[in-house]
Formats: C-alpha cells, structure tokens, sequence
C-alpha cells in the first residue's frame, strides 16, 4: 500500500514539476508588464544587439515612429553609444558615434550637453528616417515604494527623451556639416 502510494506521489512529481519550470520567474513578469506599460503608452519595444558591442549585449530597444507625413523632414541616420571606457577621442565622455553617418553640426552640440544627463542605463541613442530609438538594459533608475510607480516613472522619462529626440532630428537642417 505504501509502495502504491509513494509510487503516484512520484510520479505525479515528475509530471507536475516540469510544468512549473516552464512558468516564467518574477524578472520575466516584470519584464512583461515593463513592456506592457510601454506599448500603452506608444512606445514600440524589441529586442536587440548592443550597437555598440559590449555588455550587455541584447537590449531592448524602446522606441517611437517617426511621422512619415513628413517624410521631407524625415531625419538623417545616425547612432552613438556608451564604450567602456571614457576617452578624449570620444565625442563626449563615454559616449561615441556608431558608424557612419553621422548628426550635423547642430545636432551634435545639442547631443553633447544631453547625453552625459542620460542614465548609465540607456546604453545607445539611434535615429533612423523612420523611427528614434533609445537602447535599455531594463532596469530602472528610479526608486518608488511600488514597482509599478518606479515602471512609470522610468517609461516617462524615457517617452520625454524619445520625444525630444525626435524633435531635435526633424527641426534641424539635415546637411552632415
């Protein structure tokens, strides 16, 4: 009888404990609701290779579409990033261009005074003709009581930036100076 019983305990174990393997761990939850709170808020989200090689190497990539109605305005690629090391050939501390093209002049001076006040966090800046995009290790700087205010407050600050980014790259003359 014993043998009986221990024998279905067993086997219920070996059926039941590869199942809840398969549940995702609480980082993964949170990545899942992060990711949620972005689609929400218009924010586009997948993941990617570090452009600027390094660790981590996949991020997410939060970004916005940029406004194809004006598409006479669309903006002129470009992408810098965060190198492991700060260096007086780099175009501001850590920061440096990925590739060619590059921003114009005027929009290089103002990446110049904005990107050292990104947080270590936001490992690459890119803009595309169609779309601004913010490269992100996922966790958040901020600190709340809740999870989900910290969330919020990361996701909004990350909207702000993508949405001055984006201004930046349609206000100005696109000509590489």
């Amino acid at each position: 009888m014993w043998t009986t019983i221990f024998a279905v305990f067993l086997v219920s174990a070996m059926i039941i404990g590869p199942i809840m393997m398969i549940q995702p761990s609480q980082r993964q939850r949170r990545l899942a609701r992060l990711r949620t709170l972005a689609a929400k808020q218009g924010l586009r989200v997948h993941l990617g290779q570090n452009p600027a090689g390094g660790e981590p190497r996949q991020l997410a990539l939060y970004s916005m579409a940029v406004d194809s109605a004006q598409v006479d305005r669309a903006p002129q690629p470009w992408c810098v990033g965060r190198q492991s090391l700060e260096h007086e050939i780099n175009l501001i501390a850590d920061w440096d261009w990925i590739g060619e093209p590059r921003a114009s002049k005027a929009v290089t001076a103002r990446l110049i005074e904005w990107l050292p006040s990104l947080p270590a966090p936001i490992r690459a800046v890119e803009v595309t003709p169609h779309s601004v995009v913010l490269y992100w290790t996922e966790a958040c700087w901020q600190r709340e009581a809740r999870w989900e205010d910290s969330a919020s407050a990361c996701l909004a600050f990350m909207e702000s930036q993508l949405y001055w980014l984006y201004e930046q790259s349609v206000s100005t003359p696109q000509t590489a100076d």
